[in-house]
């Protein structure tokens, strides 16, 4: 089975809210990375003053293994390790304890378990065979998109493909999906 064959990716977008900002404000700094020893650990960080003005607002993201882990413990310790990760990389500055934290838990959650789609080199015919309906339920999302998978809008475009099968079904008595063969 097609379905088989990919994996989810697991990426966390971690946002902590503050009482103020302490990090540098000018064009070209949006982003501040951070290198440890260990690997994944709070490495990207970005701040939204041009999209957000006065929301003082920073986002780390971190990825798989970390992911995992972040997910397992409490938002407390998530907390607790980015302040201290802050401090680290901003010496001297009254860098003062977030006031709120979100920490999305897609990996843990029963109804995606995970991120987005990690597909090997498949081709069409494995995207057609994921999306095929199983009697008269249709599936659709990122991961039936072959040229934007793992990506929003390769979601959107795919429901927008899903949602002309269901018409073309409805209004037209088209409801058959065939899939072409692997080779066609």
């Amino acid at each position: 089975m097609s379905i088989y064959q990919f994996n989810m990716a697991v990426y966390t977008k971690i946002f902590l809210k503050f009482p103020r900002r302490f990090w540098p404000e000018a064009p070209g700094k949006e982003f501040f990375l951070y290198a440890s020893d260990r690997r994944g650990y709070y490495p990207v960080w970005q701040q939204f003053k041009k999209e957000y003005p006065g929301s003082d607002v920073l986002l780390v993201t971190v990825s798989d293994d970390e992911s995992r882990r972040i997910e397992q413990q409490s938002d407390n310790q998530t907390m607790a390790e980015a302040m201290e990760v802050l401090r680290k990389m901003f010496p001297g500055k009254d860098v003062r304890d977030a006031t709120e934290i979100l920490v999305p838990r897609w990996w843990s959650n029963r109804f995606f378990k995970g991120t987005f789609s990690n597909w090997p080199s498949v081709n069409r015919y494995e995207y057609d065979l994921i999306r095929a309906p199983v009697g008269r339920v249709y599936f659709t999302g990122e991961h039936t998109s072959e040229k934007y998978n793992g990506y929003v809008h390769g979601a959107y475009l795919a429901g927008i493909d899903s949602a002309d099968i269901l018409i073309n079904c409805v209004k037209k008595n088209m409801c058959t999906y065939n899939v072409k063969g692997k080779h066609d």
